[in-house]
């Protein structure tokens, strides 16, 4: 009966999904991070189970989405399907999340060469951008100019002009950024839709993971790092455009990785100091007011530390995630 209701289940959702694309794209992002969700879960019953998932929904974006149903295999049922077989190998949570974060860049990769195909290989502008392009022209203007403050930071030889050449020089920065965008923006759906499977096969003892404060960063992710550092300081130094842009996309990609276990890592460093509580009202009053330089510590804590472990001087080694 069980496993009646469980195919049950399956069938509903991924007919719901159809019904999405069909008669709300605009959510193509939910049913983006359902799709994952329900293919990795797939996982737990096996390979042929997971394929007969793959092609169901492959055969769902085809029909729905017809020719823009590209986009939605190549970075959300290939790297959902990679994240399921993962599954039925019992592998644990980060390495899931490794392996459909890599099946999301190479799907990525393979879009932009469709682009390159059907058209000039340029990729749109990212929602990101549209967002702080509304922003300056229809709220921050027209509130500077309704608050009067206008007049003052003109004074200050910041006239409109000058704002203007500001943020557009900022909006020619975050295009170069555009394809590491893209692929942060499928790597957030690839882990919101695993970690929603893992919420499902809890029961089950699948994907597992260590606590939060264990997870320690592959040391080979500091290799690329270091190569993505090389490779915008190369590209910065002879003007080598693509160069440039390639080395930045890699660090904007990895600074939200280093952060994240660079967190763990300091949660780790309080709980096993046992640091007084004085001390925490300080670290969160700095937070606070230096977020830049905070985060950016934070950040430098998860590179260097695959490198020192700082979980081993005590002779208690992390876990990796």
């Amino acid at each position: 009966m069980n496993r009646t209701f469980e195919l049950l289940g399956f069938f509903a959702s991924m007919l719901g999904i159809g019904l999405g694309l069909e008669f709300a794209p605009q959510w193509i992002g939910l049913f983006s991070i359902l799709a994952v969700s329900i293919i990795t879960v797939s996982g737990q019953r096996g390979s042929g189970f997971l394929w007969v998932t793959t092609l169901s929904f492959t055969a769902i974006a085809l029909f729905t989405l017809k020719t823009a149903s590209v986009n939605f295999i190549l970075l959300s049922i290939i790297p959902g399907c990679t994240a399921g077989y993962l599954v039925t190998r019992y592998f644990s949570l980060g390495k899931v999340l490794a392996g459909g974060f890599a099946a999301g860049m190479i799907g990525f990769g393979l879009f932009w060469l469709h682009q390159l195909y059907l058209q000039t290989g340029q990729l749109g502008i990212h929602a990101i951008e549209t967002a702080f392009a509304d922003y300056f022209n229809y709220i921050f203007l027209p509130t500077l100019e309704a608050s009067g403050l206008d007049e003052y930071y003109a004074a200050h030889g910041l006239t409109r002009p000058v704002l203007k050449a500001y943020f557009d020089n900022f909006l020619q920065s975050l295009a170069i950024l555009r394809p590491g965008l893209y692929i942060l923006e499928s790597w957030v759906r690839i882990l919101l839709g695993v970690v929603a499977g893992k919420f499902l096969l809890r029961s089950r003892g699948l994907l597992p993971s260590p606590p939060f404060r264990l997870h320690r960063m592959a040391w080979q992710l500091d290799w690329v790092i270091i190569a993505g550092l090389a490779l915008w300081l190369v590209g910065d130094h002879w003007n080598l455009g693509p160069v440039n842009q390639i080395g930045a996309n890699v660090i904007f990609l990895m600074a939200p990785i280093a952060f994240y276990f660079g967190l763990s890592l300091t949660f780790y460093l309080i709980k096993h100091w046992k640091v007084r509580t004085w001390v925490l009202v300080a670290i969160a009053l700095a937070m606070m007011f230096l977020p830049t330089q905070a985060c950016l510590f934070i950040t430098v804590l998860g590179v260097f530390d695959p490198l020192i472990d700082y979980r081993n001087l005590d002779g208690k080694r992390g876990s990796p995630a």
